[in-house]
């Protein structure tokens, strides 16, 4: 039998700025948009990376699982470590949010799980990834941009490359990554799916100003 297509939360808004569709990892995708490597790409872009691995490991001893499945010294909280294709990042001592390219490698995956399986019940992993959504924007004014929906300070100091804040934007409960491309100011804000398509039409009319333009997932 054929395993169905994923679709993004953002699905329908994108084929409206899209010209077509296509298969990416196991995920139909909207074409067509700018690439957000493309010299001419304005001062402000916004990319769809829904696709993206997204798994929360939750529980006591989380951060013992991590140090065993993985080695890695597990991050402060508020910050992150680098892992193969992605990122774990600390939201409290006993949670943590790793992010990966849309292609998950299974066998590190697996590897955490049964790790985490044999803590009887004090830690649960549980993948994400069709859950929530998750937009990017990238760009020199992305601080001014975000100012205008959050009231984070999102200045080198108090929200440095790699950390993670939850916070509330545009009345909403979402996740931001500070997560910087080639040189470029870039955040990743991550939330609940149903909320997906209203977060991203909220931030495109607050990002009017500078011409904010939707690109190309870089990595899908």
């Amino acid at each position: 039998m054929k395993e169905a297509l994923r679709r993004s939360p953002l699905h329908n808004t994108l084929q409206d700025v899209g010209t077509g569709l296509e298969v990416r990892s196991g995920w139909l995708v909207a074409t067509g948009l700018v690439s957000a490597t493309d010299a001419a790409v304005p001062m402000l872009t916004i990319a769809d990376e829904s696709a993206h691995g997204k798994l929360l490991l939750e529980g006591e001893n989380a951060s013992d699982v991590i140090a065993t499945a993985m080695h890695l010294h597990p991050p402060s909280v508020g910050l992150s470590v680098p892992y193969r294709t992605g990122r774990v990042y600390s939201l409290r001592p006993d949670l943590f949010f790793m992010s990966t390219l849309p292609t998950i490698d299974s066998e590190w995956v697996k590897q955490l799980r049964a790790t985490a399986a044999r803590n009887e019940g004090l830690v649960t992993m549980t993948d994400m990834t069709d859950g929530r959504s998750q937009i990017r924007v990238t760009g020199k004014v992305c601080r001014q941009f975000l100012a205008k929906l959050c009231a984070l300070d999102f200045g080198d100091f108090s929200f440095p490359d790699g950390s993670a804040r939850t916070t509330s934007l545009a009345r909403t409960t979402q996740l931001i990554l500070r997560s910087d491309q080639h040189d470029q100011l870039s955040f990743v804000v991550v939330g609940g799916r149903s909320l997906g398509a209203y977060v991203w039409d909220t931030m495109v009319q607050a990002g009017h100003e500078w011409t904010i333009t939707p690109t190309m997932c870089e990595s899908d």
